[in-house]
């Protein structure tokens, strides 16, 4: 019989696994509570952490492609939507390039962020860079 830190580590990694990476972070998290020797608790813990930064960049990288649209399909835009645009890119591309590496997170979660990080970079390049 397996004790409670590694039972709740196996729920975590198979939660992890599956992309789940909020239950496996809380499930980590008690299981590295009650056993800090648990590697597998460790090591689900801190992945599901990266795993949610990568999400996070995924959720900002949306909500600001949907205002940059509601911004760019104005007829005139005013320079201070020209700069809100900007910040947001600005933000983006630092976002994505402070990203913390993993083997362990899922390459789909991975590649869709890399795409959200080329789109703006390509509409960063396209409207800002030629003007600075």
């Amino acid at each position: 019989m397996l004790n409670d830190s590694y039972r709740l580590s196996l729920e975590a990694r198979y939660y992890f696994e599956n992309g789940e990476y909020n239950k496996a972070y809380e499930k980590a998290k008690e299981a590295y509570i009650l056993d800090p020797y648990n590697r597998m608790a460790f090591t689900v813990y801190t992945q599901s952490q990266i795993a949610k930064e990568w999400e996070n960049f995924l959720i900002d990288a949306n909500k600001y492609f949907k205002k940059i649209e509601q911004i760019a399909n104005k007829k005139n835009l005013t320079d201070k939507e020209r700069q809100k645009v900007k910040i947001m890119l600005e933000i983006l591309l630092d976002e994505y390039k402070n990203l913390k590496p993993s083997l362990l997170i899922s390459k789909d979660l991975k590649e869709k962020a890399k795409k959200e990080y080329e789109k703006a970079k390509e509409i960063y390049e396209k409207v800002f860079a030629k003007r600075n």
